[in-house]
C-alpha cells in the first residue's frame, strides 16, 4: 500500500511519502535508485485520493494526495554507496556569501545573509539554479555570531545553542532546493577560521564542545530531511598549531559520531573534507585512510576536496591561457595538464578506494578581479569546459562557486553577470562545448591580403556555421582541419569600414552541442602612453598611467629596478599579479582608451625603492611597450616611453 504523512516544521508543512508492502522501491523520495531493466521488472502501486490532516492555530488543514510508486520484486538493486551519490549530484553551484556572510564587526549588528551585500536569498533565485542545468546546490552556513553560549546552572558547563530562528530561515531554503529535487550540501562554513583553528586538541576545551553542540543541533534539526541533503563537517578546515591532521580526525569523528546517533541519520551521506580542503597526495590518503579505519568505510560517507587551478593562471600573474605553459620546465606544464593531474589523484585514492568525492568548490580566483578581463575570457571559457567534461568523466560532482559575480542575484531573471562564461558552465552540467584552439581574438594591423584559418578544438560536435556570414561567401569551413578559413576580402572589408583600431567583428560560432563560441577580429595598432590624461600619484595612493591599447588587450607586466624585478612576488615570479599590484582598465569592446593601475600594494613592497622604474607592458597580440615611472618622496609619475 501506499500512503502520505504529514507534519509541521519550522513553519512551513513538511510532507513526507512512506511506502509499505512487499518488493523493492525503486524510488523514494530524494534516492535515486540503482536498479535498471536488467535488474527488476517494473511494477507500480497507486492510491487516489489519500487525505491526511493537521492542526495548527485551532485551524484544521488537510491534504489530499494521488501517489504513485514504480518498485520491482524480481532482483535487489545494488547498494548506494558514496560512489553513485557523486554521480547523482552531478553539476552544481554555491549560494556563497549569503548564509555564510557574517559581520566580524561585533560593535555592530549582525546582518545576517546580508552581511557581505548579496540580497535575501528568494526562492526565484534557487529555481533560475535548477533551470541552468545544475543538479546540486551547496549552501554554506556560518554559525558564528547566530549561537548563543548557555551555562547550565547546576553543573557551571557551557552548551552552545544557535539561534531557532536563523535555523528555521536557512531550513526554509534548503526546503526551496530540496523541491526543486535539488541535492543539498549543508556545512559549517567561515566558523572554520573564526575560532574553530584555534582549537588546541583538548576534547574538554571550548571550540570542541562547541563544534559537536553545533552539530547535535543540527543532525536533529534536518534528521527528516531526505537523502538529497548530506552534512558536510566544516569547509576549508585549518589550524593554527599542531598536528593538523590529528585534529580534523577527531573534529570529523565527532560529527559523524553525532550525525550517525540521531535518529533519521543512520544512512545520511556525510561529506569529509581534507585539510584546508588541499589535494595533495598526502592530504588524500589521510583522508582516505580516515574514512576507511575510523569510519570503517561507511558507504554513505565521501569526500570533498576544492580545485581553484594554479595560482599564477587562477589568480593571473602574468599567465592568461589554459594551454600556456606555467612555469617553463623542462617539461611543458600548463592548466589543463594541471587539471587532469587532479582529477588523476582523486581518482587513484578515493574513487578506487570505493570513496565518492564532491569537489565542493571550483573556479578561478580572478572571477571578480577588480581589473577588466583580468581572466582572459576565451580561455576562461575552456578552463569551465573541461572542468565540466573531467568531473563527469571520472564520475565526481563538482559545485561551481559563486560569491555573488556569477549569477545577478540583484537581476529579476537570473542572469549571468558574465553571459559567455555561464553559457559555459550551463553547457558543461551535460555535455562539451567547442572552441577555437587559439585565443578568441585575432589581431589585424594591416590591410588583410590573405585568407586567415581559425582551428577548432570540436570536442565530439559538429560545426554549424557564423551567425550573419555565409559559408562559401565571407568565410569556408575546411572539415579535414576542423578550421573556419576567414576570407581575406571579408576582412578587407571589415578593414576598410573602420577608421581607427578597434574591434572589427565579432563572430558568433555555433555547433552541433554546447555553447557558442564568439571570436572576435581585432583592429590592432601600436599601444602608446596617453600624455594627455597622465597625473601624478602616490606611493599610498597608487598611479593611474593613461594608455591608448589601439585594439590591443593586455596580458602581463614586468617591473624592473637597477635591473632587478621588483614589485609582490618578485623573489619567485616575473610578472605582477593583474587586480593585485596592478588593476587594468579598458574599454572592454574596443580595447581602446584605459589605464594602467601600479596600486599601493605594489608600492608598499619592500623591493620598490624610489628612483626609477621600469615596466615593460605585454599585450595577447605579443606586442610589448616600455615606459619608466621616476618615484621620489612618496610621489610616482610617468616619466618617459622606452
Amino acid at each position: 500500500m501506499c500512503g502520505v504523512s504529514i507534519r509541521r516544521q519550522g513553519g512551513h508543512l513538511f510532507v513526507r511519502r512512506t511506502v509499505a508492502g512487499i518488493g523493492v522501491v525503486a524510488m523514494i523520495v530524494g534516492m535515486p535508485s540503482m536498479a535498471t531493466e536488467a535488474q527488476a521488472a517494473q511494477k507500480s502501486c497507486e492510491s487516489a485520493g489519500l487525505s491526511s490532516s493537521i492542526e495548527s492555530s485551532g485551524q484544521q488543514y488537510a491534504l489530499i494526495s494521488d501517489v504513485r510508486i514504480n518498485y520491482g520484486d524480481e532482483a535487489e538493486p545494488e547498494e548506494y554507496s558514496s560512489l553513485a551519490y557523486a554521480k547523482v549530484m552531478g553539476s552544481g553551484w554555491n549560494l556563497g556569501n549569503s548564509f555564510d556572510s557574517v559581520g566580524t564587526d561585533l560593535s555592530e549588528p549582525d546582518q545576517g545573509e546580508v552581511s557581505w551585500g548579496n540580497p535575501q536569498v528568494t526562492k526565484e533565485l534557487i529555481r533560475s539554479v535548477k533551470s541552468k542545468g545544475f543538479t546540486s546546490i551547496r549552501i554554506p552556513m556560518t554559525a558564528y555570531r547566530r549561537y548563543t553560549e548557555v551555562v547550565d546552572a547546576a553543573t557551571g558547563t557551557t552548551k552552545t545553542v544557535l539561534d531557532e530562528q536563523w535555523l528555521e530561515r536557512y531550513r526554509e531554503v534548503v526546503d526551496w532546493a530540496v523541491d526543486e529535487g535539488l541535492h543539498v550540501m549543508i556545512d559549517i562554513h567561515h566558523d572554520s577560521w573564526l575560532w574553530a583553528k584555534n582549537w588546541n586538541g583538548d576534547t574538554n576545551a571550548a571550540e570542541y564542545i562547541r563544534f559537536s553542540d553545533l552539530w547535535k543541533q543540527m543532525a536533529s534539526y534536518f534528521a527528516d530531511e531526505p537523502e538529497l541533503v548530506s552534512f558536510e563537517t566544516l569547509n576549508e578546515p585549518q589550524f593554527s598549531q599542531g598536528d593538523a591532521q590529528e585534529k580534523l580526525n577527531a573534529l570529523n569523528k565527532a560529527a559523524y559520531d553525532i550525525i550517525r546517533a540521531t535518529p533519521g541519520n543512520e544512512q545520511r551521506m556525510i561529506v569529509i573534507p581534507t585539510v584546508e580542503t588541499a589535494y595533495g597526495d598526502d592530504r588524500l590518503k589521510a583522508t582516505r585512510d580516515f574514512i576507511q579505519k575510523d569510519l570503517h568505510n561507511d558507504p554513505y560517507v565521501m569526500a570533498t576536496v576544492h580545485y581553484y587551478s594554479e595560482w599564477v593562471y587562477s589568480a593571473n600573474l602574468g599567465i592568461t591561457g589554459f594551454d600556456e605553459d606555467l612555469y617553463g620546465g623542462s617539461q611543458p606544464y600548463n592548466p589543463r595538464n594541471s587539471m587532469e593531474n587532479f582529477f588523476q589523484r582523486v581518482n587513484a585514492v578515493f574513487t578506487t578506494s570505493g570513496i565518492g568525492t564532491v569537489i565542493g568548490e571550483y573556479g578561478l580566483l580572478a572571477y571578480d578581479s577588480a581589473s577588466d578581463n583580468a581572466l582572459q575570457a576565451g580561455e576562461e571559457q575552456k578552463y569551465y569546459e573541461y572542468m565540466g567534461h573531467m568531473a563527469r568523466e571520472h564520475g565526481i560532482a563538482a559545485m561551481f562557486w559563486d560569491n555573488g559575480s556569477g549569477i545577478d542575484r540583484n537581476d529579476a531573471d537570473y542572469s549571468w553577470k558574465k553571459p559567455l562564461a555561464g553559457d559555459v558552465i550551463q553547457a558543461s552540467t551535460t555535455g562539451r562545448s567547442s572552441y577555437a584552439t587559439g585565443l578568441d581574438t585575432v589581431y589585424i594591423e594591416n590591410r588583410p591580403d590573405a585568407d586567415i584559418s581559425i582551428p577548432l578544438a570540436l570536442n565530439g560536435n559538429s560545426f554549424i556555421g557564423i551567425d550573419g556570414l555565409t559559408e562559401g561567401g565571407e568565410y569556408t569551413y575546411d572539415s579535414q582541419q576542423s578550421a573556419v578559413v576567414l576570407k581575406a576580402d571579408y576582412l578587407a572589408s571589415v578593414f576598410d569600414a573602420r577608421k581607427g583600431n578597434g574591434l572589427l567583428a565579432d563572430l558568433t560560432l555555433r555547433f552541433s552541442a554546447g555553447a557558442p563560441w564568439h571570436e572576435y577580429v581585432m583592429k590592432s595598432g601600436v599601444p602608446t602612453v596617453d600624455a594627455d590624461r597622465l597625473a601624478a600619484g602616490t606611493r599610498e595612493n597608487g598611479l593611474d598611467i593613461a594608455l591608448d591599447f589601439a585594439g590591443n588587450e593586455f596580458k602581463s607586466i614586468t617591473t624592473y629596478q637597477n635591473g632587478n624585478k621588483v614589485g609582490p612576488n618578485s623573489g619567485w615570479w616575473k610578472y605582477l599579479q593583474n587586480g593585485s599590484a596592478v588593476v587594468v582598465h579598458d574599454n572592454t569592446a574596443d580595447h581602446s582608451l584605459g589605464s594602467v593601475t601600479l596600486t599601493p600594494s605594489f608600492f608598499a613592497d619592500a623591493t620598490v625603492q624610489d628612483g626609477q622604474i621600469t615596466l615593460e607592458i605585454t599585450f595577447q597580440s605579443g606586442k610589448i611597450l616600455e615606459l619608466t615611472v621616476e618615484i621620489s618622496n612618496g610621489v610616482a609619475r610617468v616619466q618617459t616611453t622606452i
